[in-house]
């Protein structure tokens, strides 16, 4: 059996947190404003972290 080593990053946390922080900020946004708001983030003018 191998020894799992210690994690000092854990990916799955990481990012189940960010979907948790957008699915807030998402909250009660139509599509539309949806769209554009994954656009901002993707291009850097909205930080989720």
């Amino acid at each position: 059996m191998k020894n799992k080593e210690k994690k000092e990053f854990d990916s799955v946390a990481f990012f189940r947190a960010i979907k948790e922080k957008l699915a807030k900020k998402m909250e009660g946004m139509t599509l539309v404003q949806k769209q554009e708001f994954m656009r901002q983030v993707r291009e850097g003018k909205i930080k989720i972290a």
